[in-house]
C-alpha cells in the first residue's frame, strides 16, 4: 500500500475512534512502530491528529460542545460497560447524585432493572427522571434550574443552590477530557460549575470516562486528577495513564478487568 493512501486510512481511523494505538497499527498495516510513528508524526505536522505517547487522538475544539444525542452514538460498548461497573459501586440505601453526561446516563436503566434498594439519586438529569419515572426502589430528586437542551439537563444559579442543600454518598460523573495536567475538563463552564457542586455534595467521588478521553483538555476544568476518588475507564487505557493515575493517588478501575 502507498504511504499517502496509509495515511489516509489512518486519518479515516482517528476521524471514526477518535484515538488509535501505534500497536493496533502496525499490526493492521503489517509495518515496523518506526514507520507507524512517523506516519504519525507526518500527519500531526499537517494539523490533522495529535500525536500521544504510543498512538494519536483526533483534534478536537476546547469550545466543543456537542449534543447528548451525538454523544450517545459514540463508543457505546464501552460506556455501558463503565456504566455497569459504576453500578457495582452501589450499595443498598445509598444516596447518590449523577449528573448528565452520556456515559452516566446507563446508570438510570441498571437502577430501574437491578437489585438495589431504597437508592436516593439526586440529578440534573430529565432523561434520568423520565428513565425512574415509575421505579418504585429509586427515590428521585431533580435539582431545578435553567433547561439545556443539547444535554437534557438543567444548569444555572437555581439549580447550583439547590446543590449546596444537599449530602449524598457517592456521586456518579462524566467528562469530555481526562489530562494529566490539566485534570479532568468539559465543554461548558456551566456545566462545569454543576459538576465541581456535585463533587462538593459527595463523600465519594466516581469520575466515569471511556478512554477516547485521555490526553484531551477542555475550556472548562471540573477539578484537578487528584481530587476524584475513583477513575472508571474501558480496556483501552494506555499504559502511560495507568502510571499517571497510580501516580495522582487516583483509584483506577478498569471496567471487565476488576471483577
Amino acid at each position: 500500500m502507498l504511504a499517502h493512501k496509509r495515511k489516509e486510512l489512518i486519518k479515516e481511523m482517528v476521524d471514526k475512534y477518535r484515538i488509535v494505538r501505534v500497536s493496533d497499527l502496525s499490526e493492521r498495516f503489517q509495518l515496523s512502530d518506526v514507520t507507524i510513528r512517523r506516519d504519525l508524526k507526518e500527519l500531526e505536522e499537517a494539523g490533522l491528529l495529535k500525536r500521544t505517547h504510543g498512538g494519536a487522538i483526533k483534534i478536537t475544539n476546547a469550545a466543543l460542545d456537542p449534543s447528548l444525542v451525538d454523544l450517545e452514538t459514540i463508543r457505546v460498548k464501552e460506556k455501558m460497560l463503565i456504566a455497569r461497573e459504576a453500578y457495582q459501586q452501589i450499595r443498598d440505601n445509598d444516596a447518590i447524585i449523577i449528573d448528565a453526561s452520556s456515559t452516566v446516563a446507563y446508570l438510570p436503566t441498571l437502577l430501574k432493572n437491578g437489585d438495589k434498594k431504597n437508592i436516593t439519586l439526586v440529578t440534573n438529569s430529565f432523561r434520568a427522571v423520565m428513565d425512574l419515572i415509575d421505579c418504585e426502589n429509586v427515590e428521585v430528586i431533580h435539582i431545578g434550574g435553567q433547561v439545556r437542551r443539547k444535554l437534557q439537563s438543567s444548569i444555572g444559579p437555581i439549580a447550583e443552590t439547590s446543590l449546596r442543600s444537599l449530602i449524598v454518598d457517592k456521586a456518579f460523573l462524566g467528562c469530555n477530557g481526562v489530562d494529566f495536567r490539566c485534570g479532568f475538563t468539559t465543554t461548558n463552564l456551566y456545566e462545569g460549575q454543576i459538576k465541581r457542586l456535585m463533587m462538593q455534595s459527595a463523600t465519594e467521588i466516581y469520575m466515569l470516562a471511556d478512554s477516547s478521553k485521555f490526553h484531551q483538555s477542555f475550556i472548562s476544568v471540573v477539578a484537578p486528577i487528584d481530587q476524584v476518588d475513583y477513575l472508571i475507564t474501558d480496556s483501552g487505557v494506555d499504559q502511560e495513564s495507568i502510571a499517571e493515575s497510580e501516580k495522582a493517588g487516583i483509584h483506577l478501575i478498569v471496567a471487565g478487568q476488576n471483577r
